[in-house]
C-alpha cells in the first residue's frame, strides 16, 4: 500500500470519526451536559476509538491486499 493512500485513509478515518462522535455526543447527551460539552466529549471519545479502529482497518486491509 502506497504511503500516501495510507496517510489519506488514517487522516480522513480520524476526522470521521470524531465528527461521528460529536454528533452522537450532541445526540445524547445535550440535556444532561449541555449540547457543547456533549459534542467535545464526543468528539475526543470519538478520536480514542476510532484512531484505534482505523489503524487496525488500515492494517488489515495491508495484509488482505499482500496476500
Amino acid at each position: 500500500m502506497d504511503a500516501v493512500v495510507l496517510l489519506i485513509g488514517l487522516v480522513v478515518g480520524i476526522l470521521a470519526a470524531m465528527g461521528a462522535g460529536a454528533l452522537s455526543g450532541m445526540r445524547i447527551g445535550a440535556e444532561a451536559l449541555g449540547a457543547q460539552l456533549a459534542a467535545y466529549m464526543g468528539a475526543l471519545y470519538g478520536l480514542l476509538s476510532g484512531t484505534a479502529a482505523v489503524i487496525v482497518g488500515l492494517i488489515l486491509h495491508a495484509i488482505i491486499m499482500n496476500l
